[in-house]
């Protein structure tokens, strides 16, 4: 019988479809005979209210970082509670059962906190399935957790501590790293990278801000031109057309080594050829570049979730946060004429990769659906 898997993520970001993306590509590859499907929930059966709280989401941390944080931190070590979870379905969920009834696979995974929730719901009104969690961060908060979860695969043991400590059983939790796409489990030379992206090369710094373009991405840019003699700038800007429209409109900008990006479909490519990377600490973004190697300054973090995933890097010495734009030139210089006393960072990277199975994520649930006979025999009824 042919196994099915369903990947359920949200339209929040484009971190968790990413990394549901990597997941597929992962089993496809081990084993083509799994039929595996990604459905971005909310955005599938209540899109209006979906754009409506990702609008609220992106003001309130662009505007209220300390609002955000706020919320972000009330009770971050406490699981949902049941009124909660019944709001996250209302809002973005209602139906979902009649859509996994039309589909019934033999495995759940989901890849954000709230189909998370939803499904842990269902599962919980007597619903029968096998359920798996994968957490999207370096840092775990309690509406991950739901008892309901059959395993969860999580980036590193401090997540996986993290989940004891807020009562989940050790034999629920895998360490398999974060699922990450093919392309950045290659390393390409850079030199070739640098001539297929028409690139000078030259010392090269990469900026980026996520796919929403975030992350103080113009004030870092400015600072960096006064260094665009000696040093190649590549600015990502992603799916933030008014910003790379504004940079593009400065006369400044116009000057053969800089490079100013919208959303790019291989930023595998532009990591390898850059030398440093600028950036906010989206947990899937991160361990791409950790994977690619390529050494991390942190900025302007959003509250919360990525002010945590900088907190692991940071206390990992994988990544070295700057506060303003006014510690830029120290760094440039360190890039350009002091090259050892960033030694110790790619280091650091270098025994962080021993460590990292791109396919590990995608073992684990392949052996889960194959393996385990009492689970995989399992379709999604009630």
């Amino acid at each position: 019988m042919e196994k099915k898997v369903l990947i359920l993520s949200e339209a929040v970001g484009n971190g968790h479809t990413k990394a549901a993306e990597a997941l597929m590509q992962g089993i496809s590859n081990l084993d083509p005979s799994i039929h595996t499907e990604i459905l971005e929930v909310g955005q599938t059966l209540h899109p209006i209210t979906t754009k409506l709280f990702v609008n609220s989401y992106l003001k309130m941390i662009i505007l209220s970082p300390p609002l955000w944080r706020k919320i972000y931190d009330y009770k971050q070590n406490k699981p949902l509670s049941k009124w909660k979870k019944f709001i996250i379905h209302q809002l973005f969920h209602r139906k979902i059962e009649v859509l996994l009834d039309k589909e019934k696979p033999n495995l759940i995974i989901c890849t954000h906190p709230f189909t998370s929730s939803s499904i842990s719901r269902l599962k919980r009104l007597g619903y029968r399935f096998t359920f798996c969690t994968v957490i999207t961060d370096f840092h775990v908060h309690g509406a991950w957790v739901h008892s309901e979860v059959d395993i969860y695969l999580v980036s590193s043991e401090d997540v996986y501590h993290q989940l004891i400590q807020m009562g989940i059983p050790k034999s629920r939790i895998a360490v398999t790293g974060m699922p990450i796409r093919p392309n950045f489990w290659i390393k390409k030379n850079k030199q070739e990278m640098r001539k297929k992206l028409k690139l000078k090369n030259i010392p090269s710094v990469m900026i980026m801000g996520g796919g929403l373009g975030l992350g103080g991405i113009k004030g870092l840019a400015h600072a960096l031109l006064k260094w665009k003699e000696k040093l190649q700038i590549i600015v990502c800007t992603g799916n933030n057309q008014a910003l790379r429209s504004a940079l593009l409109r400065n006369e400044k900008f116009h000057h053969p080594h800089v490079c100013i990006l919208g959303f790019v479909n291989f930023i595998d490519e532009w990591m390898e050829a850059a030398d440093l990377l600028i950036t906010k600490p989206g947990g899937l973004t991160c361990f791409e570049a950790l994977s690619k190697g390529i050494p991390m300054y942190i900025y302007r973090p959003i509250a919360g979730h990525e002010e945590k995933n900088c907190d692991f890097l940071v206390n990992n010495h994988l990544a070295v946060k700057i506060d303003d734009t006014n510690t830029i030139d120290r760094l440039i210089q360190k890039l350009l004429f002091s090259p050892q006393e960033m030694k110790f960072l790619n280091n650091r990277i270098k025994e962080f990769q021993e460590n990292i199975n791109p396919l590990a994520s995608a073992e684990f649930i392949t052996n889960l659906l194959f393996q385990q006979d009492d689970l995989s025999d399992v379709r999604y009824e009630k």
